[in-house]
C-alpha cells in the first residue's frame, strides 16, 4: 500500500478508534504538540533528537523507526498499560483542587505528578553521565509531559480524578467502546481534539502554519510551574464553569452532561492554542537542554 494509502488509512483509524483512561491529549494531540515542537528545534537540537532516537525501541523491545518528536509523542500512554507503565500512572498529571489552596506536598506526593517528573527528566537529558538508552528514555517523557501540562484537566481536578468521573453525551454520542462511557476528561484529551483536526481539514493545518517570533517569544517564556498554572487557571475559567450545568465548588453534578457545538466553540480555541504553546514550550527547553 502507498505511503499516502497508509496515512490516510491511519488518520481514519485514529478518529474511529475509541479511547480511555487519562490519557493527556490522546495521540493526535500529542503528535501535534510534538511536531510543532520538532519544526523549531536549533540545528544541534535536532542532531541530538535524531542521535538519541537512532535505536529507539517499542515497549516490546522491537525497533520503532521513529525519527521526530511528533512521532515518539505518545509513547509513554503506549506504555501505560504495562505493570512499568502503570506504575508511573501519576505522572501524567498535577491534580490541582479547581476550589481552595493546595500545595504542591498535597498533589505531588514525593515528585509523583506531570510537573515535576518533567524537570527530572530535562536534568537526565542534560546528565553527561547518563547512558543513552537513559537518555532516549528521558526524551519521551519529556516530549509526552510536555503535552499533558498544557492539557487544563492534567493540571486540575474538582474531587472528579481530573474530569474522569463527569459523564457527558458529546453531540449525542454516548459510547466509548470498550472504555465503558465517554467523560469530561475524555473529550478534552481525544473527542474535541479530533473535531478539532477535522474542522481545520487535519493535522498539517494546525502544524504548518508559521508562529512569529513575537509569539514565539511570547509564549516561550516562563516556567514549567507557571505553564501548570495557566493551564489550572483555564480549567477554572472554562472547562467547568462553560458546562451546561451550575458550576459549585461545594457539590458535583451526578447528571449526565450534554456537550453540543456551544460548549466545543468555547473550548475549540483554548485546544488549539494549548496544543501550539505545547510545541513552543518543548522546542524551548530542549534547545536550551543540548546547547548546554
Amino acid at each position: 500500500m502507498p505511503d499516502r494509502a497508509l496515512r490516510i488509512l491511519g488518520l481514519l483509524l485514529a478518529l474511529w478508534l475509541p479511547s480511555g483512561g487519562a490519557l493527556g491529549w490522546g495521540e493526535e494531540g500529542h503528535r501535534i504538540a510534538g511536531a510543532i515542537a520538532h519544526k523549531h528545534l536549533t540545528p544541534e537540537a535536532r542532531r541530538q533528537v535524531f542521535a538519541l532516537l537512532k535505536d529507539d525501541r517499542l515497549a516490546d523491545g522491537q525497533r520503532s523507526h521513529r525519527r521526530t518528536l511528533g512521532e515518539i509523542a505518545y509513547w509513554a500512554d503506549e506504555i501505560k498499560d504495562t505493570p512499568w507503565g502503570r506504575s508511573r500512572g501519576a505522572w501524567h498529571f498535577d491534580d490541582i483542587p479547581v476550589c481552595g489552596e493546595a500545595q504542591a506536598s498535597q498533589y505531588c506526593r514525593k515528585g509523583a505528578c506531570a510537573s515535576a517528573q518533567l524537570s527530572r527528566h530535562l536534568d537526565i537529558l542534560a546528565d553527561a553521565r547518563a547512558s543513552p538508552r537513559r537518555k532516549n528514555e528521558a526524551l519521551k517523557w519529556v516530549v509526552h509531559l510536555a503535552g499533558d501540562v498544557h492539557q487544563p484537566l492534567h493540571a486540575a481536578t474538582h474531587d472528579d480524578r481530573g474530569g474522569n468521573d463527569v459523564q457527558v453525551s458529546f453531540f449525542g454520542e454516548r459510547d466509548n467502546p470498550p472504555y465503558g462511557t465517554i467523560n469530561l476528561h475524555a473529550i478534552w484529551d481525544v473527542h474535541m481534539v479530533r473535531r478539532l483536526i477535522l474542522d481545520r481539514g487535519g493535522e498539517d493545518a494546525i502544524v504548518a502554519p508559521d508562529i512569529g517570533e513575537a509569539q514565539q517569544a511570547a509564549w516561550g517564556h516562563g516556567s514549567i510551574a507557571g505553564w501548570v498554572r495557566e493551564s489550572h487557571a483555564l480549567a477554572v475559567a472554562v472547562v467547568y464553569p462553560a458546562l451546561p450545568a451550575a458550576f459549585s465548588c461545594t457539590g458535583r453534578t451526578a447528571e449526565v452532561l450534554q456537550i453540543d457545538q456551544s460548549y466545543y466553540s468555547r473550548a475549540a480555541p483554548v485546544i488549539e492554542s494549548q496544543l501550539r504553546k505545547a510545541g513552543i514550550r518543548l522546542a524551548r527547553i530542549l534547545n536550551e537542554v543540548f546547547s548546554r
